[in-house]
């Protein structure tokens, strides 16, 4: 059995990544990016996993907007812990991952301690894409993400930097229910961010994919969302 991904760490220049396996032993591995050479594959380190009860909070918020059309379908929970089956989650922790399945936290209750500007980002865009992944928008799922952009409250360049990486079958959406207005982005503001941004294809936008990006995001969030090298 693989051991699990414990903790990641990414910059410019090198990752960082720290695996556990079934008797807890914990294992890091150093990586040239640039090279694209491993420095170091087995460093024992002693980390302290505070990744993992933010990543564990940000999880429920997801699974909470999947509910906001009322059902979660066999596969779409299936596609959620294929995504999320490397990450070292405890028993207790996965427990309360299928009590959200069963029946979600509130919102608000959820999302209070959410501070970080990257973990709300991520929050926004696997949220997004999730709602529209069936291909329906229900008023509820707008109510989600409105209440989200609303709680957040990031600035007009973190919502232009959202709608860049956005896929353009979810700009779509954006524009058609809306969202644009939630998000600060005026109309004409969106005319000129799409002369910049380059046409670029995604895979299909299924429940299962969405979630696997969302666990590459996570571990690249800071880059990912950092208005400097990415806007």
């Amino acid at each position: 059995m693989a051991n699990k991904v414990w903790e990641y760490f990414l910059n410019e220049n090198y990752s960082f990544s720290v695996t556990k396996d079934e008797a807890g032993r914990k294992t890091g591995k150093l990586v040239d990016l640039i090279k694209n050479q491993v420095l170091a594959d087995n460093l024992v380190q002693k980390v302290i996993p505070e990744n993992l009860p933010n990543l564990l909070n940000v999880a429920k918020v997801i699974i909470s907007a999947a509910w906001q059309d009322g059902k979660i379908l066999l596969s779409e929970k299936e596609a959620f812990h294929e995504a999320f089956e490397t990450v070292a989650f405890t028993d207790e922790q996965w427990e309360e991952l299928e009590k959200e399945f069963i029946k979600p936290s509130p919102i608000r209750e959820l999302i209070k301690d959410i501070k970080s500007k990257d973990q709300q980002m991520l929050i926004l865009e696997t949220s997004i894409l999730l709602v529209i992944a069936d291909g329906e928008f229900h008023p509820k799922e707008k109510e989600f993400i409105d209440l989200l952009v609303k709680e957040f409250a990031l600035d007009t360049t973190d919502f232009a930097l959202l709608y860049k990486i956005l896929p353009q079958r979810a700009k779509k959406y954006i524009i058609k229910e809306k969202l644009h207005e939630g998000l600060n982005i005026k109309a004409d503001e969106i005319k000129i961010l799409e002369k910049f941004i380059p046409k670029h294809t995604v895979e299909e936008l299924r429940h299962e994919n969405v979630y696997k990006n969302m666990m590459s995001n996570w571990r690249n969030r800071r880059t990912r969302y950092s208005k400097i090298k990415s806007y």
